[in-house]
């Protein structure tokens, strides 16, 4: 993995240990049993839109969750506006309701940046959620101050793999995007 640039308060000898590549992102959101991982990769997560776009369930989010031996987490097909184009973007995301809301982690396997579709609603808070067979117009938000503790927290309770994705993308902030019908 790549070196970051020495972050203040950090040991500087510390090497960036965050996944750059898509191996070793696999590698990671496995639990490092990448080998179980069959459905990868650009086709995989196609393939997966299709299945999860027609039946509401995400073979991809289930492999993973084996992988760590965990449930299932229930999974949405996020629409976004391209921050730059404009051009209608979706990504499978595993989602938590929280209240009324939906929230969703930006997590990027544990990378050093934020997955663009955070980038899109920063900019863009229009977006569509698909769930089952619904679609339906939401507004988003990335969650900041008291809200993301909040959340932080509900979301840690509910899921292990929260804080072990905080901890892997830090310094970078895991974003927790608040999307609520409109």
């Amino acid at each position: 993995m790549s070196e970051a640039p020495h972050t203040p308060g950090e040991p500087a000898d510390r090497a960036d240990r965050r996944p750059t590549t898509s191996a070793e992102k696999e590698e990671f959101s496995s639990g490092g049993k990448r080998h179980l991982i069959l459905l990868r990769g650009s086709t995989g997560l196609a393939i997966d839109k299709v299945i999860l776009w027609t039946t509401g369930y995400s073979l991809m989010t289930k492999q993973y969750a084996n992988a760590h031996g965990l449930r299932y987490t229930p999974t949405l097909l996020l629409t976004t506006i391209g921050a730059r184009t404009r051009e209608l973007r979706t990504a499978a995301l595993p989602y938590f309701r929280v209240g009324a809301d939906l929230v969703v982690r930006g997590s990027n396997g544990g990378g050093p940046t934020d997955p663009h579709w955070v980038h899109n609603v920063r900019r863009h808070e229009h977006a569509w959620i698909r769930i089952g067979w619904k679609t339906r117009p939401v507004h988003g938000h990335v969650a900041s101050g008291a809200e993301r503790e909040r959340l932080f927290k509900e979301l840690s309770r509910m899921s292990p793999t929260t804080e072990a994705y905080q901890q892997m993308c830090a310094p970078r902030e895991l974003p927790l995007v608040v999307l609520r019908p409109w």
